[in-house]
């Protein structure tokens, strides 16, 4: 699949930092709030280091070998296609969480308005991004950069106004840190890791970048740096000004409120608030059907669904696929919390496979092993990816201890369907090949 080369690194860039920004600091921290109170800066920060680990394997072999749908061609090319498409056919399931950034975007809304609809707005906004995207994703990645401006603008206020006003003498006590032990940490880790994570979906951009050896593993962890710096700093403000009770499963908007003359609040709202949660689903919607395009020419997909609209160089199709899919948690009235645990056990399963190709990589590919831009040895990345699997299996065991039964039979049901559709397949391509 040949796609135009069309993205900078400040496009890259602006993806990436949108795709990691958007739900954490805005909807996720009253809930990291309420496992572990006053810590919740500790766990953005070490969330943010675990996920720059993490997403290191993933940078190193985006540079040594970029490509449209890169982490499904990185599993494909190193573990074999049946791996590629297992990988694949989760991280489509993942896509659910596009249904919470929506969620988060209506709920921001609400506090400007409150007689607005919050299915409404949260459809409304898939709908408009899905039009944003349908005219390319260099259109995609220029509107992303001015709205990652105003962002990092909204964010910056509340930290301006508010960093001098806080309360430090409430961080100082293992009581008010760890009001729920060290479990509740854990568990804000958990739940604060989509905040941190997400940088590694631009390696699904590849082969539409201009200079992807260099360009992609620095968008990667720069991004996710830089954001780990804002969430410090809000997070800071966001627990030491109101009593806890006031912030503990509340959106950021309840602080703002509080320490923030009404139109700068109002600002705020637009800015960060609306602007966060916006730029997710822009950068899904940018980087989410590429591995799917790569599968529908493999052969794993009907390769109809894989038209690509030539005047704007998207894929009409399955852009439209993500919009229905992405607003069926919404109709179907799920809350937020049950979006994230039962979508973020998924992700950490999903996140898992390329780690894995990674520590193949050397083995499996030793001419595009020296190709890479990245200065790792073949030990080293061994290493950073094994203790990255350890810190995936361990934030998935968390992540799944808060789902319930159905959660669990729909996970198990869903994976259990997958390996049949591939056993199916392969016999039907088998039969297909014999018979020519």
């Amino acid at each position: 699949m040949e796609l135009k080369k069309s993205l900078s690194f400040w496009d890259v860039f602006a993806i990436a930092l949108g795709q990691v920004i958007g739900s954490g600091i805005m909807v996720l921290i009253g809930i990291g709030i309420e496992f572990t109170a006053y810590a919740i800066p500790f766990a953005f920060v070490l969330s943010a280091c675990l996920s720059i680990i993490k997403q290191l394997p993933v940078a190193f072999m985006g540079s040594a070998m970029p490509a449209t749908g890169g982490l499904y061609v990185y599993c494909k090319r190193i573990l074999g296609p049946q791996v590629g498409f297992f990988y694949l056919a989760i991280l489509l399931i993942t896509h659910i969480l596009i249904a919470l950034f929506a969620l988060g975007f209506a709920s921001y809304a609400v506090a400007l308005l409150p007689d607005l609809n919050v299915q409404a707005i949260a459809l409304g906004i898939l709908i408009v991004f899905y039009c944003v995207n349908l005219f390319g994703v260099k259109q995609a990645a220029a509107v992303q950069k001015v709205m990652i401006v105003f962002l990092l603008c909204g964010l910056s206020s509340l930290i301006f106004f508010g960093i001098l006003e806080v309360d430090y003498t409430k961080f100082s006590t293992s009581e008010s840190l760890f009001p729920n032990g060290w479990y509740g940490f854990g568990l804000a880790c958990v739940v604060l890791s989509f905040s941190t994570g997400g940088a590694q979906y631009i390696s699904e951009l590849g082969g539409e970048m201009k200079n992807p050896h260099r360009d992609l593993p620095r968008a990667i962890i720069y991004s996710t740096a830089l954001a780990a710096v804002f969430f410090a700093l809000v997070s800071i403000v966001a627990v030491g000004i109101l009593p806890i009770e006031q912030t503990a499963g509340k959106p950021l908007s309840e602080v703002a409120k509080a320490i923030l003359p009404p139109t700068v609040y109002t600002a705020f709202i637009v800015g960060a608030g609306l602007f966060a949660l916006a730029t997710s689903i822009n950068s899904t919607f940018s980087w989410a059907t590429k591995s799917v395009l790569i599968a529908c020419e493999d052969g794993w997909l009907p390769k109809r669904l894989a038209v690509v609209n030539k005047r704007f160089n998207t894929p009409h199709i399955l852009l439209t696929i993500l919009l229905v899919f992405a607003s069926a948690p919404i109709i179907a009235g799920k809350d937020l919390r049950y979006i994230i645990m039962l979508g973020g056990g998924l992700v950490f399963i999903c996140d898992l496979i390329p780690l894995i190709a990674a520590m193949n990589f050397e083995k499996r590919l030793p001419e595009a092993f020296t190709n890479a831009r990245m200065n790792l040895s073949a030990k080293h990345l061994k290493l950073i990816s094994a203790f990255g699997i350890c810190v995936l299996m361990g934030q998935a065991a968390l992540s799944f201890s808060d789902i319930d039964i159905t959660g669990w039979a729909l996970v198990v049901i869903y994976i259990i369907l997958v390996l049949i559709y591939i056993r199916l397949r392969l016999r039907y391509q088998t039969s297909a090949s014999s018979s020519r």
